[in-house]
């Protein structure tokens, strides 16, 4: 009888210690996890870097970039989103605003930024009647290219009416395929 009673006495100081020490280890443990972050080592020619968990945002691997872009010349917005580069995961918005100069930084969080600036020119939508090497030829403005050709003609600009001539070598500027299709077809007749 003796022994069941130290039995039991035992059992109540056992049972509150495991427990104190369960949740403390559940405590540790879940604490540990909300102080790291989603952080992946940066790499530097093979070179792993270290980072410190902190509470800094950072851009996480599927962030999303949108490039805004405001074209003077037509005073039109252009928009264009795509994934970012994986050499800019890790980085936060400082880091992120040095790769990306002549930019800025509108929206900034680990999973989207949005990015914008002012540019001269047309916007992607237009398309420019022009001239090259004596030959009637369409351009249109393509982001970080500049005026790509989409169409070679084999239309002479000497062989149009003078005020065509000048236009052509100005520059006409139409905002649709269409019109730029019809402004040929008039140039050609």
């Amino acid at each position: 009888m003796f022994t069941r009673k130290r039995n039991k006495n035992l059992l109540y100081v056992i049972l509150p210690v495991l427990f104190i020490a369960g949740i403390s280890i559940g405590y540790l443990v879940s604490y540990d996890r909300k102080n790291t972050t989603m952080q992946k080592p940066l790499t530097d020619k093979g070179k792993v870097i270290e980072t410190a968990p902190s509470n800094e945002k950072i851009i996480e691997p599927g962030a999303k970039v949108s490039y805004q872009r405001l074209y003077k010349s037509c005073d039109e917005t252009y928009t264009e989103e795509e994934d970012v580069d994986t050499q800019y995961v890790g980085l936060n918005e400082e880091e992120f605003a040095k790769a990306y100069k002549g930019w800025v930084i509108k929206a900034f969080s680990p999973g989207y930024i949005r990015l914008y600036r002012e540019e001269e020119g047309y916007c992607p939508e237009h398309y420019i009647i022009g001239e090259k090497d004596g030959y009637i030829i369409v351009y249109r403005n393509t982001p970080d290219k500049g005026m790509t050709p989409v169409q070679f003609t084999d239309i002479l600009v000497s062989s149009l009416r003078s005020e065509y001539q000048e236009n052509i070598k100005k520059g006409i500027v139409v905002d649709s395929e269409d019109k730029m299709y019809q402004i040929l077809a008039d140039i050609s007749s």
